[in-house]
């Protein structure tokens, strides 16, 4: 076959993938016009990135205007190395690396690759680093899916779904209520699903800021006064750690313990309560009574990661050695050890 031949054929063959693809391509462009999407990824930083997925007839796709097409066949292709077992693999990442790459630099306002990739990476790779014991990978794991979510919302700032994503792999995967609750609050900003402001609620209560929780859940019961969940936590508040809060902040330390403690009696390993006890003799000055609390909630209360960070924190502050078991991110903010579970599938387009 001539080069003339060769050419006509590749040119064919893209044709006829458009045909075939034309339903999820036409899906696509609906997701960019109800959202007012601007146009891809620069081709310069494809070429920068070299992906080893691309073949030549999706090189063509890509420098042409089949850009989505093209997208489409490399999801296609993610969902058979997700079905062959190969995207899941610990230590066998590199083609599924370069196919979710490439997926979202040719089609970055497509959520879903940004969604699956920061899950993929947050909750099942870094699980199976876990199993593997191999801390410091689950660390970089977590780490690679976080920034994949950042990165998506840089390319997809005007829509809630990679802000809640990236605020629900801080809360629920690294127990980081606040930044959580910061990516949580930018939500809110567009449309958004009732069940967030909620959310914030939680985070704030795990923390705690009892004030900011109640401000949160008093929000959740305006917006529907028929709120169960939200009217069922601001009287549990208000009755249990609301009165030791308001002590704390009269410099009444003594007495605010006493107030905890009183349901800590009935509740010993009631999450908040343990975690308003520490806050309130960090409040004293009390710092090893502190450390106390934090290691009583770490060791008793099952993924309590946020506790085992506050250990790790007093423990530097006094001089003391940090818990072994601490992985800390390439960025700073420490992961811990025991992961929080995985599975599910790859996600199709326009699911999740």
């Amino acid at each position: 076959m001539g080069r003339r031949e060769r050419l006509i054929f590749g040119i064919f063959a893209i044709f006829l993938a458009w045909m075939a693809l034309q339903p999820i391509d036409d899906w696509v462009s609906q997701h960019r016009l109800i959202y007012g999407y601007n146009r891809p990824t620069p081709i310069t930083k494809i070429v920068e990135f070299r992906p080893t997925a691309v073949t030549g007839i999706l090189a063509g796709a890509m420098l042409g205007s089949f850009r989505g097409v093209a997208a489409n066949f490399l999801w296609l292709k993610m969902q058979r190395l997700w079905d062959m077992g190969q995207a899941s693999t610990f230590g066998q990442t590199g083609e599924s690396e370069d196919v979710m790459r490439t997926v979202t630099l040719l089609d970055p306002h497509w959520l879903e690759p940004w969604t699956f990739a920061g899950w993929h990476y947050a909750y099942n790779l870094s699980y199976e680093a876990e199993h593997a014991h191999n801390y410091p990978m689950q660390g970089e794991f977590i780490q690679r899916g976080i920034n994949y979510l950042t990165e998506g919302i840089s390319y997809n700032p005007g829509t809630y779904e990679l802000y809640f994503e990236l605020s629900w792999t801080y809360f629920d995967k690294m127990k980081e209520y606040e930044e959580a609750a910061k990516w949580a609050e930018a939500t809110l900003t567009f449309r958004h699903p009732e069940y967030i402001a909620r959310q914030l609620g939680h985070m704030f209560e795990r923390k705690p800021d009892i004030p900011k929780a109640l401000d949160w859940y008093d929000y959740c019961m305006k917006q529907n006064p028929a709120d169960g969940t939200a009217r069922g936590a601001i009287y549990t508040i208000r009755e249990r750690y609301l009165p030791a809060w308001r002590l704390m902040e009269q410099g009444k330390h003594e007495e605010a313990l006493t107030a905890v403690q009183y349901y800590l009696n009935v509740e010993p390993e009631d999450r908040i309560g343990l975690h308003l006890k520490a806050t309130i003799y960090e409040a004293k000055g009390d710092l090893p009574g502190a450390l106390k609390v934090w290691q009583e909630a770490a060791s008793a209360l099952s993924l309590n990661w946020y506790a085992e960070r506050q250990v790790a924190r007093l423990s530097s502050k006094l001089g003391l050695p940090a818990p072994m078991d601490t992985v800390f991110l390439p960025s700073g903010p420490p992961s811990l050890r025991r992961p929080t579970g995985a599975g599910g599938a790859l996600p199709k387009p326009g699911e999740r």
